[in-house]
């Protein structure tokens, strides 16, 4: 009988022992989720930024393009009034040339 108690015993603490773990491993486990979701929170985010930066430096690239083109008129423009100004020199100066005959 006292053979049979401490069996009994025995079994009852190691059916014990086994809910502990048990119990522990779901610690674990409840914590690993909750580590895997915060992770995919933050991918989101990544994912959210990734596409932000994609946005803004498409149109950056636009902005590059038009200063671009806004730049190349404003060379021909200075370089019309360069020529509109020698050709109105000369012409000043053609005149001068035939008031002193």
């Amino acid at each position: 009988r006292k053979e049979a108690v401490v069996s009994t015993q025995s079994t009852g603490e190691e059916i014990r022992k086994i809910v502990e773990s048990i119990a522990g491993l779901q610690g674990i486990f409840k914590d690993l989720a909750n580590l895997v979701a915060d992770q995919g929170t933050i991918l989101d985010r990544i994912d959210y930024n990734m596409e932000q930066t994609l946005v803004k430096v498409e149109d950056g690239f636009e902005q590059l393009q038009k200063a671009e083109q806004h730049q190349k008129r404003g060379r021909k423009c200075i370089f019309i009034i360069f020529l509109a100004l020698v050709v109105l020199c000369m012409i000043v100066a053609l005149f001068a040339i035939k008031l002193k005959k």
